[in-house]
């Protein structure tokens, strides 16, 4: 009788032990179990990550020396709208040259400078555009044999169009402009040992504008 009693004693506790060490595992089970479910999500890498913003650039405009004088300039803005200033070394433009230096007339150190808007269709000032500027220019024309010189100034507004292909932190820019050449003021001086300035005058010169730039830049 006694050995019956210890026997059930014994199943009950081995039953009631593995019951306890039963619950004990299961939890460390669903946790193990639970484990590598969770980790993708740790380890997952974030997606439409954005390059840094950009606030404007600087740019030079090489083509001007073909037409109306090489550009240095600097813009500021961000999202789709910005602003600009340039400047112009216009008598080192070939195009100048050929439409100023008629005759016995040469293009003397002439220059220009602009602010410019524009309106970019995509964000982070790139790809198409549409923009309006306004620029000031001062040429001066000398005629060695006659010895005077004639500095004229002018006000061309005008509207472009373009694109901007933007390779991370540089870019090249491509652009198209049409606008009227109002000239401002002109006069007639004599150049040293001259004394016939007085006989001529300066001739008005207004006209619709036409140019083109390429402008390469590195965004800040």
């Amino acid at each position: 009788m006694s050995k019956l009693r210890g026997l059930v004693g014994l199943r009950a506790f081995s039953a009631g032990t593995l019951f306890v060490l039963g619950l004990s595992f299961a939890p460390a089970a669903a946790a193990q179990s639970s484990a590598p479910e969770a980790s993708p999500e740790r380890t997952a890498s974030p997606t439409g990550a954005e390059g840094p913003p950009r606030h404007g650039s600087a740019f030079v405009d090489p083509l001007g020396f073909a037409l109306f004088g090489p550009r240095l300039g600097v813009e500021a803005g961000g999202g789709h709208f910005s602003g600009a200033l340039h400047a112009r070394w216009f008598n080192a433009g070939l195009l100048s040259h050929t439409l100023f230096g008629k005759g016995d007339n040469t293009l003397a150190f002439s220059y220009g400078v602009g602010l410019r808007g524009r309106y970019y269709l995509s964000e982070g000032l790139e790809g198409l555009h549409l923009g309006v500027l306004a620029e000031y220019l001062h040429s001066r024309t000398e005629d060695p044999p006659a010895l005077v010189a004639t500095t004229s100034s002018y006000v061309v507004p005008y509207a472009e169009v373009g694109y901007r292909f933007a390779f991370d932190r540089m870019y090249a820019d491509g652009s198209l402009g049409l606008g009227y050449a109002l000239r401002m003021s002109g006069k007639v001086e004599n150049l040293p040992g001259g004394s016939s300035a007085n006989q001529y005058v300066a001739s008005d010169e207004s006209s619709v504008y036409g140019t083109a730039s390429l402008d390469i830049g590195v965004f800040f």
